[in-house]
């Protein structure tokens, strides 16, 4: 039989497991309703420990990218009427603002009607005009895609045989330099030599030499050393205007 100092002690173990219990018990309710309150008030939660903000990761960069990219104000085309010869710059600057904002065009049918929102007047307001005829009795545009457009806009805004023509051209002295720079003459020559389809180099450097003013031509044929080679037409240019500014 137990005596009554066992009994006690063992009464006193009882009870101290029994209020470590209940202490545990009680912290985790407690916890449980500071989430509770966090959670519904996190403004005036006091007790819910401080979670120090984590700092931005690498996955941040793209972010970051696109509000730079979104910063972007690109000019906007100007109105276009219908000129041939402005066709080419028009058609251009669509472009640009596409490829620098491609967020503001959710599909290829917007980019057409952006494009045709500055054809508003002459050949080029007609010509819109009737696009939009067409989609209003077929339920769509005749386009299938922006390549599209820019095919049938070619056709109808961009000079006729522009290859045949600037062919003509480099056979003739119309695009020769005269009185102009040589900076003036080499936009023109260069434009020449991309539509007429030109791509053997030394043909290339004939027709930049021939039309050069007479000075220039001939300082660059006498040069005893640093003498570009033929078939790099690049070298060619950058030394005329060279020679030009000197």
């Amino acid at each position: 039989m137990l005596d009554d100092d066992t009994v006690h002690i063992g009464r006193v173990l009882a009870i101290e497991n029994r209020m470590e219990e209940l202490i545990i018990n009680n912290q985790a309710t407690h916890n449980l309703l500071q989430d509770v309150l966090a959670k519904l008030n996190p403004e005036t939660s006091s007790t819910k420990p401080h979670t120090p903000s984590r700092r931005p990761s690498s996955t941040s960069t793209p972010a970051s990218g696109n509000r730079s990219k979104n910063s972007l104000k690109p000019s906007f085309p100007p109105e276009f009427s219908g000129d041939r010869q402005s066709g080419k710059a028009f058609l251009t600057s669509c472009r640009t603002y596409i490829r620098l904002c491609p967020e503001s065009f959710e599909d290829e049918e917007t980019k057409i009607i952006w494009a045709m929102s500055y054809m508003k007047s002459g050949r080029a307001g007609r010509w819109a005009t009737r696009e939009f005829e067409f989609e209003a009795k077929n339920g769509a545009l005749r386009f299938f895609d922006w390549l599209d457009f820019e095919t049938e806009f070619r056709k109808d805004f961009l000079p006729i045989d522009a290859e045949a023509t600037a062919i003509n051209t480099l056979e003739t002295t119309n695009y020769f330099q005269g009185k102009r720079t040589v900076d003036d003459y080499l936009d023109q020559f260069r434009d020449l030599i991309e539509e007429s389809g030109y791509t053997d180099p030394k043909t290339v450097v004939v027709k930049f030499r021939r039309g050069l003013d007479r000075r220039i031509s001939s300082a660059l044929a006498s040069m005893a050393s640093g003498r570009p080679s033929d078939n790099k037409p690049e070298e060619w240019y950058r030394l005329a205007v060279q020679l030009d500014q000197n």
